[in-house]
């Protein structure tokens, strides 16, 4: 489940989107809460471009004189953009303040107040629309509803290709589930793991503390797990192992740079050594980074806000429903069986293909 492109500067004023686009308005929102933003939190009003200032006054025009419905301010949380600019603490310049509040008012005239508004997620134009529903709270209701719609082919040999397979740095996924749904993994177990087969490595789920050195985003070392029979094909020096391998982080990763990297790497070597604690084998694999890829800047701005949202909004429904079905089996005096669930300690993920080079180091 890839997410939309990166937020963009608006074009210039002589080639206008219509403000009734809703693709254009989720754009300008991603410009204004992940670009604009953080410049004015960190460094004033004066930190704004003028051309910015006037591209954003003008904006700010047409949405007073237009019509835009509630829901299409609701699915572009232009609302949310909005309280960005003239929220409680803000530093913008005031008469982009002055024109966001009168916007604001002119809304709350017309549809009432905006802040009741909720996240869209499971309706049409959300995340997870015709992917799963509030009740799915556990993999297994998500496999079996996938499996009857029969709307993909839940196959491991989907992920078990090498290459970038499409995706491309950055791209977010709420879940490891998810990421396993779309193809990139060819498991959907929460604990991570090598995508691999006899003969060579595909992918790389890394969670917990299996990135063991990273000192900058252009290179880490990953240390396999002693189980994981994938580690073979990262060290192993035949043609195929040299193929691209795509890297995925989890948010319970331990690094600096998980879960907001997304990038391609190459294997620059790797040792194999003893653990004088465990006495057992230890294969660290050191990765850098492909010199092609975009740039680390635009990489490193994922997850976006409303990604966040949306993630803190289905933790919250699927909070919500499990507490619900689980006072439904209480009435009922039937003990409440534990489903394997989606964790959450692996929801904020990033696409990060890789490459291997230089064998043995």
């Amino acid at each position: 489940m890839a997410s939309p492109p990166r937020p963009v500067r608006p074009d210039g004023l002589k080639t206008q989107h219509s403000v009734y686009d809703l693709d254009y308005l989720r754009q300008q929102c991603r410009w204004i809460r992940d670009e604009l933003d953080p410049q004015v939190a960190r460094d004033g009003p004066d930190a704004l471009h003028s051309d910015d200032i006037l591209k954003l006054d003008e904006l700010l025009r047409r949405l007073l004189s237009s019509n835009i419905s509630l829901e299409d301010i609701r699915s572009s949380r232009l609302h949310l953009a909005l309280t960005t600019i003239s929220g409680q603490g803000t530093r913008w310049p005031n008469r982009l303040i002055d024109r966001a509040d009168a916007v604001k008012a002119a809304w709350v005239t017309s549809h009432g107040l905006l802040r009741q508004l909720t996240v869209p997620l499971y309706e049409p134009g959300g995340r997870l629309h015709g992917i799963c529903r509030p009740e799915d709270t556990s993999k297994e209701k998500m496999m079996v509803r996938w499996l009857k719609e029969q709307v993909v082919s839940l196959s491991p040999m989907r992920a078990r290709r090498s290459g970038d397979l499409g995706f491309k740095p950055g791209d977010w996924w709420i879940n490891p589930l998810l990421a396993f749904r779309d193809g990139i993994i060819d498991s959907a177990g929460p604990i991570g793991g090598i995508s691999a087969d006899s003969d060579c490595a595909y992918a790389i789920l890394m969670t917990a503390d299996e990135e063991i050195d990273g000192p900058s985003p252009d290179g880490f070392t990953y240390r396999a797990r002693s189980g994981d029979r994938g580690r073979y094909r990262l060290t192993s020096a035949t043609r195929e192992s040299t193929k691209p391998v795509r890297i995925l982080r989890s948010h319970s990763l331990r690094s600096f740079w998980a879960p907001k990297a997304g990038v391609r790497h190459i294997v620059a070597g790797w040792s194999i050594r003893m653990d004088p604690r465990t006495r057992r084998m230890v294969y660290d694999i050191q990765f850098k980074r492909l010199p092609s890829q975009v740039g680390m800047n635009l990489v490193l701005r994922r997850p976006f806000s409303d990604e966040v949202e949306d993630y803190k909004e289905y933790k919250r429904i699927r909070q919500v429903m499990r507490d619900a079905q689980g006072e439904h089996n209480l009435l009922r005096a039937v003990p409440l069986l534990a489903a394997t669930s989606i964790d959450g300690h692996f929801d904020l993920l990033q696409c990060d293909p890789l490459r291997r080079d230089s064998l043995g180091g």
